[in-house]
């Protein structure tokens, strides 16, 4: 990590709570440095990557193949796990990892709502080829759905960036678990 983790003793009274059982993640920790970022957005990233009217197995596609394609390993880590736990099987998790995924969605909402996070989340932004996609999604997801698919890129977006300045590592058990299923 690029910069020093906040500890219990460390952290200021008004974000006692993320450290209520101890050490939190190296993402919290790392935000405790600025208390007043830390209440506001882990609630906003709770809320847009948290359940909804998205399932947990549509937001992990987003959100792993979104960090994949940033290049955040952190994110792409960590989401490959969370992922498995949600219902992707291996070959998706491979396919969105390695970006090697087209054809591999069966339910056309998926194959459209995969298209869609390469066209959004690609590091080349293409405003029409973004139009496009989204044509496409709005023929298999309803608008609030749309809308909440954008948000869950943008979000991951901004994560991916964060992490990848801040050189945010993957957790232990995490980088376990992965070692174990051989994709680390």
């Amino acid at each position: 990590m690029r910069i020093s983790k906040v500890t219990p003793t460390d952290a200021a009274i008004s974000i006692q709570s993320y450290f209520a059982n101890g050490q939190p993640s190296d993402l919290v920790a790392s935000l405790a440095h600025v208390p007043e970022v830390l209440q506001v957005s882990m609630p906003f990233i709770g809320q847009i990557l948290g359940p909804s009217c998205l399932s947990m197995r549509v937001k992990e596609i987003i959100i792993l193949g979104t960090s994949a394609l940033q290049g955040c390993q952190y994110c792409t880590d960590t989401h490959t796990v969370v992922a498995y736990q949600n219902g992707l099987n291996p070959k998706e998790i491979v396919g969105l990892r390695e970006l090697t995924s087209s054809g591999m969605f069966d339910d056309l909402a998926e194959a459209t709502l995969w298209a869609f996070v390469q066209a959004m989340a690609s590091p080349k932004v293409d405003p029409v080829h973004i139009s496009d996609a989204m044509e496409q999604l709005k023929q298999h997801w309803l608008e609030f759905e749309v809308v909440e698919i954008a948000m869950v890129i943008s979000t991951t977006i901004m994560l991916n960036r964060y992490c990848i300045a801040l050189g945010i590592p993957v957790s232990e058990s995490h980088a376990m678990w992965l070692t174990q299923q051989q994709w680390l």
